[in-house]
């Protein structure tokens, strides 16, 4: 009886899995990459988009070092950190990845993310912030360790953030079998985790008073700021957005 409950159970999982599958634009099959030496990628992928976006644009990437993306608010970080992160997790549960080509080492997904204050708790933000990534240091396992981290210690201000920011990345890459993808907007660290860490980015073009996006991920660091035009385009007084502007050209 028991090896019929667990038949019935075996078909109704392999049936919602193809059910979801039917659901989705594009997906494949993951490989695993059973090797880890150096001519081997981490994480190797095609065409891969967020799960639960429609019409969602597909980003290439081979994964072979830690990362640090940059970029203008908006620009689609925070989205590929989540859709890398999910696909993983997808792939090493039901086999699929919303790729057209998706090719990874096996490993535990951790993230600190979408961190928030907690009233009851006493937490401020920057708080939250710090019990979060402090759960990262101390895991126990000789399995590949996958962390993303979104916009690391925004809670606190620019130069204590930076230097807690590189200390920190620095103490994670230097813990075997780790892989970190952390976003940020202090471009500053571009600079002080090289080499460690590799520089991606997404930008923005403004056009007639109308601000686009592409949300496709491109080598180096970011080259364009956002925030200040916003102002002007989301229609604040034009002395705030003068003053502001006159302000970055004279740093």
């Amino acid at each position: 009886v028991l090896n019929c409950y667990d038949y019935i159970g075996q078909l109704d999982n392999h049936y919602a899995i193809s059910l979801y599958q039917e659901t989705l634009d594009e997906y494949c099959e993951p490989e695993i990459i059973q090797s880890q030496d150096t001519q081997h990628y981490l994480c190797d992928f095609e065409d891969l988009t967020h799960p639960l976006i429609t019409d969602a644009v597909p980003n290439d990437l081979s994964i072979n070092q830690n990362i640090l993306l940059t970029g203008s608010n908006a620009s689609g970080k925070s989205t590929f950190m989540k859709a890398v992160a999910l696909n993983l997790i997808l792939a090493q549960s039901i086999e699929t990845a919303t790729a057209s080509q998706f090719k990874y080492v096996p490993g535990l997904v951790f993230t600190s993310m979408a961190n928030a204050d907690d009233v009851l708790s006493g937490d401020s933000y920057f708080m939250a912030e710090l019990k979060s990534i402090r759960r990262l240091f101390n895991i126990s396992t000789d399995k590949q360790i996958y962390c993303f981290i979104d916009e690391i210690f925004k809670g606190t201000n620019t130069t204590e953030r930076i230097a807690a920011s590189e200390s920190v990345l620095t103490y994670l890459n230097n813990i075997p079998n780790y892989y970190v993808l952390a976003a940020t907007h202090d471009i500053e660290l571009s600079s002080l985790l090289s080499p460690s860490f590799i520089n991606y980015h997404f930008n923005e073009s403004i056009k007639n008073d109308s601000i686009d996006f592409d949300f496709k991920i491109k080598p180096g660091k970011a080259n364009t700021r956002n925030a200040i035009e916003l102002l002007r385009l989301t229609q604040f007084p034009n002395d705030i957005y003068k003053r502001a502007k006159q302000q970055v050209e004279n740093q």
